[in-house]
């Protein structure tokens, strides 16, 4: 993607805890070169490999009614997690003059995706289960083998990373601070959190 230097973000640590707290992502790939996407959610797990460097991995299901599963192969796909943004109004800067923007922060994974079996798909879809529900009741044994036969798992190690917080960095500290001060009095939940990320990572 697109991300001018001071709005690029490299620290690997914080990219996987971006993604791992807006784990419901977009996966999209482009056979033929035409683009499909789906809204799924996502297991992001680091591994050791066996030449003992680290290997993240990032993991779900899909219908298997969805074609997209027929799409990996040798063709990288790319996960988008997107994370909180608000529209920044030009009256809230001191400097003049300015245009209306919008502050956002995402993070895209690219990697060869493929799909997995057997013993892989009940642990990645209770997986996703413990993640997102953890005191769900046990599924009777029936209703899991219908459910399994209807979803094919994947995995995508990912190859590389890039994230982007644009959050006022490329403006005066006054006016980071006026942006700051008018999101966190926002109604909007996005807004606030935008304003928090601010906190955080757009001082000078």
């Amino acid at each position: 993607m697109y991300s001018p230097a001071h709005f690029r973000l490299t620290d690997q640590a914080e990219l996987l805890r971006f993604m791992r707290a807006h784990s419901f992502a977009t996966l999209i790939t482009a056979p033929g070169g035409v683009p499909f996407a789906s809204h799924i959610p996502l297991l992001i797990e680091s591994e050791q490999s066996a030449d003992g460097s680290e290997a993240l991995y990032l993991r779900s299901h899909l219908a298997r009614a969805n074609p997209q599963w027929q799409h990996f192969g040798e063709a990288d796909s790319l996960v988008i997690f997107q994370g909180p943004h608000a529209l920044i109004d030009p009256a809230w800067y001191e400097s003049r003059p300015n245009v209306p923007t919008w502050n956002y922060a995402a993070v895209h994974a690219y990697g060869q995706a493929q799909v997995v079996a057997g013993e892989a798909t009940r642990r990645i879809a209770y997986g996703l289960v413990e993640q997102h529900t953890p005191g769900m009741a046990p599924i009777p044994a029936d209703l899991e083998r219908r459910m399994l036969a209807g979803v094919v798992t994947f995995e995508l190690r990912v190859g590389k990373l890039e994230g982007k917080y644009k959050l006022s960095q490329n403006k005066t500290a006054a006016d980071r601070a006026n942006v700051q001060r008018e999101l966190a009095l926002s109604g909007s939940e996005h807004e606030r959190t935008t304003a928090e990320l601010m906190k955080v990572h757009s001082a000078d």
